[in-house]
């Protein structure tokens, strides 16, 4: 069996409008990434879209875990009227959001995101908003070429890492939505250009209990009443 491994959207968005908003961020923290066995450097995040809209809030989960808890917008997407231009361009559910930014030297070492794909009916969609040429992104060992103001589909559940060897750092606008009738008729019209396959193969494995460990007790930390509610989730002890 056939699956799309890639494909860019023929669409195309203002990458400098798209950094003017991103820079007025400036002075909100950029997070980092919590599981740091996945990368060297500076992998942080600004969350734009949430679990209960809470902007401490940096994880991506499937509906499983998040229990409950509904995606909304934080109060830093409220701030980037542009940023709301592109997500109402795509009609489907959002659930999260974030602007993620990979720092200069940086590294993220190959893994792969469980059910993170089309088939799945969950799709990742990444928009560079600043990247240089010493930026290389791969899947399976194949480099994807993304510009500024492009828009991605990446099938996230096959084996992938990035390098940012470049002079600058990387910024990209990454939109987590569920597949839908509008997705599926997107993913299949004919002014698709770049558009790959691959083979089936194994899914991702879930959260390994230390991984599953490491989570819960960031949450912790953050100790915030979402970050406690999601852990309790993740727990097996949340409301359902």
């Amino acid at each position: 069996m056939q699956i799309i491994k890639y494909l860019k959207l023929p669409v195309q968005f203002n990458a400098e409008v798209l950094q003017a908003e991103t820079a007025a961020l400036a002075g909100v923290y950029w997070k980092m990434h919590y599981n740091k066995k996945h990368y060297s450097g500076n992998w942080s995040i600004i969350p734009l879209r949430a679990l209960n809209g809470d902007p401490e809030l940096t994880y991506s989960v499937h509906a499983s875990a998040a229990g409950y808890m509904p995606y909304a917008d934080t109060p830093l997407l409220q701030q980037c009227p542009y940023m709301q231009q592109v997500l109402n361009q795509f009609s489907c559910e959002k659930t999260s959001v974030r602007l993620m930014k990979l720092d200069a030297g940086a590294v993220i070492n190959t893994h792969c995101d469980q059910d993170m794909a089309y088939e799945q009916g969950e799709i990742r969609l990444h928009i560079p908003v600043s990247t240089n040429p010493g930026v290389a992104f791969y899947i399976e060992e194949e480099r994807i070429p993304m510009q500024e103001g492009e828009c991605w589909y990446l099938n996230l559940q096959l084996p992938h890492r990035v390098r940012n060897d470049g002079p600058a750092d990387r910024v990209h606008l990454v939109i987590d939505c569920r597949v839908n009738e509008w997705v599926h008729e997107l993913f299949h019209q004919p002014g698709i250009a770049v558009k790959k396959f691959t083979s089936t193969r194994e899914t991702a494995a879930p959260l390994s209990d230390a991984e599953k460990e490491r989570v819960i007790q960031e949450l912790r930390r953050q100790n915030t009443p979402d970050a406690h509610r999601l852990a309790d989730n993740l727990e097996g002890t949340g409301q359902q």
